[in-house]
């Protein structure tokens, strides 16, 4: 009986020791995994070496360097998902920007910075991590005014400027659908079973995840519901509501903060455009008229053409020398060509819409010296 007992004793002080051994060994893996992570984390904006993988970190391109070649004019493109684009790297108005100019016999390289759901404070974070990083003579600034506004005023992204925080961390790879297994979801309490279940569905079911999206267009298509969709043109409505000068304030400092930065960067030498881009509401009357009526308010208490303006004001009362290029009319008559230049059901411009705005950029920068 003694002898039972003091087996039995002994045994649990066996699994005792396995059961703290184990719990040790999972504390370790768990701080490694999470050490390794904000060490790919900290050290990806900032890469050592002469190239930089922006296709790795999610970007809508490939690799760059970060010295130019001899005789290239260099232009880097920031701004949302407008400027990343749901189309893959050619067929994005930064890919047909930079079509133009090699068929016109400029040696040029256009660098597609753009973060999709960002916004000012983004847009200048952004700019300070990379301008530094890569040769550059030209930079190129996207602001689709009523969506950067709406979303500064319904406070639906941080006041601080944080670098790619949607795509940057995102499973996969947006242009090719593969999974990214240096950025596993986060779905359990502890990042090893993360892992553990995130390399067990890799092997079993492969490496890429399917993308039913028409070519050209990227793992960041995404048409959205009628509801969805419909609900986001009444936020852009808001915006256009002749009373809601007052509540633009705010973001409208946001704006000024980016004009005296880029100002900075004209003084210095670099050559700055900045584009002002509108939302299909605001080119595309038949959807104008039916969302008014559905928000029971007289059209004419709206002005779609005051976000662009504000915008403007602002930047040009910071520095009326910055370059502001406003595509609307362009895209206006598009409309009036019966080509919709942006995708159904989609905020985003299609194949045309970019087309049209990479044209515009083209001819823009050709036409000075």
């Amino acid at each position: 009986m003694r002898l039972r007992k003091a087996l039995l004793t002994l045994d649990m002080k066996k699994i005792l020791i396995i059961v703290s051994l184990c719990l040790v060994m999972v504390i370790i893996a768990e701080s490694l995994l999470r050490l390794h992570e904000k060490i790919v984390s900290d050290s990806a904006y900032s890469p050592q070496g002469m190239i930089i993988d922006l296709q790795a970190l999610n970007y809508n391109d490939g690799v760059i360097p970060k010295a130019k070649n001899t005789g290239e004019f260099r232009i880097i493109s920031f701004g949302d998902s407008f400027c990343h684009a749901t189309v893959s790297p050619p067929y994005s108005y930064n890919g047909v920007l930079q079509q133009k100019l090699l068929e016109a016999g400029r040696t040029v390289r256009v660098v597609n910075l753009g973060e999709p759901i960002s916004s000012f404070p983004q847009y200048l974070a952004t700019m300070k991590n990379w301008l530094p990083q890569i040769d550059h003579d030209m930079i190129l600034l996207n602001i689709y005014a009523i969506n950067d506004l709406g979303e500064i005023m319904r406070r639906e992204v941080p006041e601080s400027g944080s670098l790619n925080r949607i795509m940057g961390g995102l499973f996969v790879d947006s242009q090719t659908g593969k999974k990214r297994m240096d950025h596993i979801p986060k779905a359990y309490p502890l990042r090893l079973m993360d892992y553990l279940y995130t390399y067990y569905h890799y092997f079993t079911e492969g490496s890429f995840i399917s993308h039913a999206a028409p070519f050209p267009y990227t793992m960041a298509h995404g048409p959205r519901t009628p509801a969805t969709y419909n609900r986001i043109v009444k936020q852009d409505m808001e915006v256009c509501d002749r009373s809601a000068r007052q509540t633009l304030e705010k973001p409208l400092e946001y704006v000024a903060g980016l004009a005296r930065f880029l100002s900075d960067k004209r003084k210095q030498g670099t050559r700055v455009l900045i584009m002002i881009s509108p939302a299909e509401v605001q080119v595309n009357p038949t959807l104008f008229q039916k969302t008014a009526a559905e928000l029971g308010r007289d059209p004419a208490s709206y002005d779609l053409d005051q976000p662009n303006a504000l915008v403007r004001e602002a930047i040009q009362a910071v520095d009326p020398e910055l370059d502001i290029l406003d595509v609307t009319p362009l895209l206006r008559e598009s409309m009036i060509k019966g080509v919709n230049p942006y995708y159904p059901l989609d905020a985003h411009w299609d194949m045309a819409g970019n087309r049209v705005v990479g044209d515009a950029l083209a001819e823009w920068i050709l036409s000075r010296k």
